[in-house]
């Protein structure tokens, strides 16, 4: 990456159109191939809850109904997967349901899937991706990426696609330029291109002129500007990373991130058969910490709810699970299964620095609830005489705009603060994260927005309470600097290429 730039040869990704035929691979064999290779990308993907989301819709008698339905009518398996993906599709963008319409593209990965496991399409078929590669594609789906080696991509050029679409969060996590809406009619495989992610363009077969040109402009600079990079470091800010295995750990710490300011613990739970026991929980927390040898890591109990569902949990379904029992709410209705992580992150605090975070929380009533649930667990391993970390911290993500307008009461509570400006923002501005058409609100600067963050700031400062942010704003240049200022204690990103840069020498 130069700068906002990259370079790379064009690796055209090429799906077809549908053979008709089949390897010879039976539906059920087909769905249960599909059911694995979802089940390990949860497990390895840095947002596991699109694939928990897939593995939902692949196990929904709605689908496995329609494509029989069709073989009885006479369609050959990868046919009949075609037309009960257009079958559903059209069902769901029918349906004046925001949440449901969202889906079509879980319906068109999953049926995708499918297609490749009848037509013997091999999971490798990505190795022939070479080094220094632009994958161009009409669109990319989460099984794309997650079946790449990133190390080999240089960005991302898809047709179709929104600033906050799939492939655009994975390049963030990878420091990876991704342009996305790109007219590709002109490119051909193995074309030099030139991506300048800032303003959305990509040029083909560029002049060695211009190369050199764009490279003496960008030489030196970095996607945090040397001023936005100084106001952050002047203001005493710490540098955290964001992680969802440990994998993930390993890497921001390697970039120089400080510790962990949220580690997602939800990849323990999606796409499982079973639900996790509290010594496999421990197990891994026990590895993330010792992954971030001797620094701080903050545990978020489980996110479960919304987009990320369990299906051995076997939980209602909700016509708004956005705005249902997600996250802490969950967990206060599932007391023993919370009381297992909360173990489990206990006896893993007795090997260095953590802090337990809940998610999702509105009310003060909840911390005081779930702060409760913690004394239990601790006098039962006090009693069994397990080890533990003492008076471990106990922190709140602020994601909703009712805690934004207690953090004060919430503050007499709580350990720390950590804002998750993706889900504050969407909240405060009635405008949902996953729709492009109302990207445009989602601006973590908004007048609204800041309002919201004064009040939490200006509460976790008077009483003393430490605030951080974990959500994508504080990876923008121009925003970072601004929560800084207004009061953040820390910033956790989750791309090691943007720590790297923030934590440069000086």
């Amino acid at each position: 990456m130069e700068g906002r730039f990259a370079t790379g040869k064009a690796w055209i990704l090429d799906r077809g159109s549908g053979s008709g035929r089949g390897s010879g691979r039976t539906l059920e064999e087909a769905f249960d191939l599909e059911s694995e290779r979802l089940k390990a990308f949860i497990e390895d993907s840095p947002v596991p809850e699109v694939f928990s989301a897939h593995l939902e819709m692949l196990e929904d008698q709605l689908l496995r109904d329609t494509i029989l339905r069709n073989v009885s009518g006479g369609m050959v398996p990868v046919d009949a997967v075609i037309a009960a993906e257009d079958e559903i599709m059209g069902l769901f963008l029918g349906i004046d349901d925001e949440y449901l319409r969202s889906r079509v593209d879980d319906v068109r990965d999953v049926c995708q899937g499918l297609i490749d496991c009848l037509e013997g399409a091999s999971p490798n078929s990505y190795e022939s991706l070479p080094p220094d590669a632009v994958v161009v594609a009409e669109e990319l789906f989460p099984s794309d990426t997650a079946m790449m080696d990133l190390d080999k991509v240089k960005a991302f050029v898809t047709a179709k696609g929104s600033p906050t679409s799939h492939v655009r969060v994975i390049a963030r996590s990878r420091g990876i330029p991704a342009v996305t809406g790109a007219d590709i009619s002109g490119i051909r495989s193995g074309d030099l291109l030139l991506v300048d992610e800032a303003n959305g363009t990509v040029e083909v077969n560029p002049t060695e002129e211009r190369l050199e040109a764009v490279r003496s402009m960008n030489r030196g600079v970095s996607v945090f500007p040397e001023e936005a990079r100084r106001a952050v470091l002047d203001s005493g800010v710490k540098v955290l990373g964001n992680a969802g295995s440990i994998k993930e750990i390993e890497a921001v710490i390697g970039a120089g991130a400080e510790g962990i300011g949220l580690f997602r613990t939800e990849f323990l739970f999606l796409g499982s058969d079973n639900l996790p026991s509290e010594e496999e929980q421990y197990q891994i927390y026990k590895k993330a910490v010792e992954a971030c040898q001797g620094r701080p890591l903050t545990i978020r109990t489980m996110d479960i709810g919304g987009d990320k569902t369990v299906p051995c949990l076997n939980l209602p379904k909700e016509d708004n699970p956005f705005l249902g029992m997600r996250g802490i709410r969950l967990s206060l209705s599932m007391p023993e299964l919370f009381k297992e992580q909360i173990r489990a992150i206990l006896r893993a605090s007795a090997l260095g620095k953590v802090r337990i975070m809940l998610p999702m929380v509105s009310r003060v009533s909840e911390v005081i609830q779930a702060k409760a649930l913690v004394k239990e667990c601790e006098a039962s391993l006090e009693a069994s005489g397990t080890a533990f970390g003492k008076n471990i911290e106990i922190g709140v993500m602020i994601e909703t705009p009712a805690a934004a307008f207690v953090a004060d009461l919430l503050a007499c509570e709580t350990d720390f603060f950590s804002v998750g400006t993706n889900d504050l923002t969407q909240y405060v501005m009635a405008a949902d994260r996953g729709n492009a058409s109302v990207s445009y609100l989602l601006d973590p600067l908004d007048d609204a927005m800041i309002q919201a963050l004064r009040i939490v700031f200006k509460a976790a400062r008077e009483k003393g309470v430490p605030a951080g942010v974990c959500g994508e704003a504080a990876s923008e240049p121009k925003v970072a600097p601004v929560l800084c200022e207004m009061g953040a204690d820390s910033l956790s990103l989750g791309s090691p290429a943007l720590i790297g840069e923030l934590k440069g020498s000086d």
